[in-house]
C-alpha cells in the first residue's frame, strides 16, 4: 500500500513529527522502545529533497542520520503548540496537584477516597476556582517556601 500526500502535506507531516518527537524525546533522549519512531522519522526525512524541502532537512554524513535545519526551526509552528500545551498543562497541573494537597491535608487520604462524586466534585471546584483566580491574577507572584 502506498500513501500518497501532497508537498503541504508533506511540510504538514515534519511539524508532527517535531511534535512527536519533543514529547518522546525532550526529557530522555533516546529510548529503546522508541527506535521505532526515530526509524520512522528518519525514512520520511528521506523524502523532503523528493518535496523541495532539502533547506528544511539536512543529513549528518558522519552520524549518518537526518536532522531538522536551523531553517526549519525556524519557520515551523510545530514548537509553539508545544510550548502552548506546555503552558497550558503546567497550570491545571499545578491547580489539580495543590487541590488534592488541600484536600487530603483537610479531610485526610481515606476520607477524600470515599467521598461520594458528587461531595468530592464541589470541593475541588472550591478549591480550584480559588488556585485559579489566584494563578489569573498574579502567576506564581504570592508562590513561596516555607523554611
Amino acid at each position: 500500500m502506498k500513501i500518497n500526500i501532497t508537498r503541504t502535506q508533506y511540510r504538514t507531516l515534519l511539524e508532527i513529527l517535531e511534535i512527536a518527537d519533543w514529547v518522546l524525546h525532550a526529557h530522555v533522549s533516546e529510548r529503546a522502545e522508541t527506535k521505532k519512531h526515530r526509524e520512522f522519522e528518519q525514512m520520511v526525512f528521506s523524502f523532503a529533497k523528493d518535496f523541495g524541502f532539502e533547506d528544511l532537512v539536512e543529513y549528518d554524513e558522519e552520524m549518518k542520520v537526518r536532522f531538522p535545519t536551523r531553517e526549519f526551526e525556524e519557520t515551523s509552528r510545530g514548537m509553539d503548540y508545544v510550548r502552548e500545551f506546555e503552558n497550558d498543562t503546567f497550570w491545571n497541573e499545578l491547580v489539580q496537584r495543590l487541590t488534592e494537597r488541600d484536600l487530603i491535608r483537610q479531610y485526610g487520604e481515606e476520607r477524600v477516597e470515599t467521598m461520594n462524586r458528587r461531595e468530592l466534585g464541589e470541593k475541588e471546584n472550591q478549591l480550584e476556582r480559588r488556585y485559579a483566580e489566584e494563578f489569573y491574577q498574579n502567576g506564581l507572584e504570592n508562590v513561596t517556601l516555607r523554611n
